[in-house]
């Protein structure tokens, strides 16, 4: 078989794998469903790009998830110009019942609109851990950052979401 079928195998079984995640995950960042469409799309198109020049891919999961997260950031930076502060700081593994515990005593819709008042590297690593279920070192090879800070933003994410919710 040659490289390129074998690319091309490996691309259709991540597609058909996580297309649907990264959908949820696009519109769960960005709540418009042509946006979310759209960013699927580009993501796999620029994964599609990425194997065709040659170069190995070693997590396709966490490069999909990664790719997906630079084009919300782009797009978002084409809104607004804003800085993504970058957390240098030693962390522990947060009580994420907590966050269960929070979203259940609001409607989705609340807690989408409060969400939105996090930081954008806060709120990034929320919503991969709460929607995808995903552990503090899997969010750090989307990020690229280390799982500590990984651990630090989610844990700080969700006191501030508590202060914010107790303003409500």
């Amino acid at each position: 078989m040659s490289k390129e079928t074998k690319q091309s195998e490996a691309y259709l079984k991540a597609y058909d794998e996580y297309a649907d995640a990264i959908y949820r995950y696009c519109l769960f960042r960005v709540f418009n469903e042509e946006k979310a469409k759209d960013l699927a799309q580009d993501t796999f198109l620029r994964t599609w790009e990425y194997l065709a020049n040659g170069r190995q891919i070693e997590n396709i999961r966490a490069f999909l998830y990664r790719v997906a997260t630079n084009l919300i950031i782009d797009q978002s930076r084409k809104k607004r110009e804003e800085s993504l502060d970058v957390l240098q700081e030693q962390g522990f593994e947060p009580g994420f019942e907590e966050l269960d515990r929070i979203e259940a005593n609001m409607d989705s819709e609340q807690f989408l609109e409060i969400l939105q008042e996090l930081d954008e590297p806060s709120r990034l690593c929320l919503t991969l851990r709460d929607v995808e279920d995903l552990e503090p070192r899997e969010i750090a090879e989307i990020t690229g950052e280390s799982a500590n800070t990984v651990s630090v933003r989610i844990h700080r994410g969700i006191k501030k979401l508590k202060i914010l919710i107790e303003h409500e």
